[in-house]
């Protein structure tokens, strides 16, 4: 009844001139556009209602009518929201990473190409140095590649968390490890307090995160500017901080360092403005909070915390006997 109702545009049921046998009235939920829905309506009267009663059921009618279609039209104003703002990020990730592969592309390709000539092949330094080169191009190109699948999984809201106990010691020294030749030109200290317990995380993709954030930092201080990582506990939480002695973050760019494809004005080019994202969404995917400030004396400091849930299990005698 309620489905003819919708396609008639009429009402029907109980006391009215069609199906009128029915237990309830039917009627259209009519705006000036269209119907947007059928209410129906069960009453206690053996009768039928007053001519105020029924002025006062049109009106209360009339009056969902409009609040269902102005819900339909803020949704659909919504999607279409959604819709130039998915243009429009398709647009900046098409233009970024087009830029992005073409660099170490070409790289790769002119290193090739020289390799493949003889001269160049006897010449052991040269050869070293080409060598290098694709090996720095394909570095360059395996980071964008993860950058991506990391953004795809975040935004998909499949990422799946691989948890287990690790020490946040081995994360770090897993990190400076991979990114050993960006230490080359800055100055490293690491610190990790001795009571920093077990913590339960996905190693890998936490390993992630964190290497964003210290590239990040090595690609925006200058040469022999040193880098520091600390790790300690507070309270019910662990703190790693990454500080470096660069010229800091513009202070209107703060709010906005961990927007997708965001670049600070000035900035040297390259990049696709997603490392910084990715792991601040790898680290709430924690249930963790990256965060960002200047330094007083100059320089930038990022903060992960993360949560301590649980107590790490004892170590068990059986764990050493070998």
């Amino acid at each position: 009844m309620a489905y003819w109702v919708f396609g008639q545009c009429q009402p029907a049921g109980r006391f009215t001139e069609t199906l009128n046998i029915a237990e309830a009235q039917y009627h259209p939920l009519r705006t000036p556009r269209r119907t947007v829905g059928v209410i129906g309506i069960c009453t206690r009267q053996t009768t039928r209602l007053s001519f105020d009663q029924a002025a006062l059921l049109e009106t209360f009618i009339n009056q969902v009518s409009l609040v269902i279609e102005r819900e339909i039209l803020d949704e659909a104003a919504e999607q279409a929201a959604m819709l130039r703002e998915s243009e429009r990020l398709y647009s900046t990730l098409f233009n970024s990473i087009s830029h992005e592969l073409r660099t170490p592309i070409a790289a790769v390709m002119g290193a090739v190409s020289s390799l493949q000539d003889r001269q160049t092949v006897a010449d052991p330094v040269l050869r070293d140095q080409l060598t290098g080169d694709i090996h720095s191009a394909a570095e360059r190109l395996n980071g964008l590649v993860e950058n991506l699948l990391d953004m795809s999984r975040l935004e998909s809201g499949r990422l799946v968390l691989k948890q287990d106990w690790c020490d946040i010691g081995d994360l770090i020294g897993v990190v400076v490890k991979r990114l050993e030749a960006r230490f080359a030109q800055h100055p490293l200290k690491v610190e990790v307090r001795p009571d920093v317990p077990l913590l339960q995380i996905d190693f890998v993709l936490l390993e992630q995160a964190l290497v964003n954030v210290v590239e990040n930092a090595c690609a925006y201080t200058p040469a022999g500017a040193p880098i520091r990582i600390d790790a300690e506990r507070a309270d019910d939480a662990i703190l790693i901080r990454i500080t470096d002695h660069g010229a800091g973050i513009p202070q209107d760019a703060l709010n906005r360092v961990f927007d997708k494809f965001y670049r600070a004005p000035g900035t040297a080019t390259g990049g696709t403005g997603l490392g910084l994202s990715i792991s601040k969404g790898l680290i709430e995917a924690h249930d963790g909070r990256l965060s960002v400030h200047n330094m007083p004396e100059g320089g930038a400091q990022f903060t992960i915390w993360l949560p301590l849930k649980d107590a790490p299990p004892p170590v068990r005698e059986s764990d050493y006997a070998h």
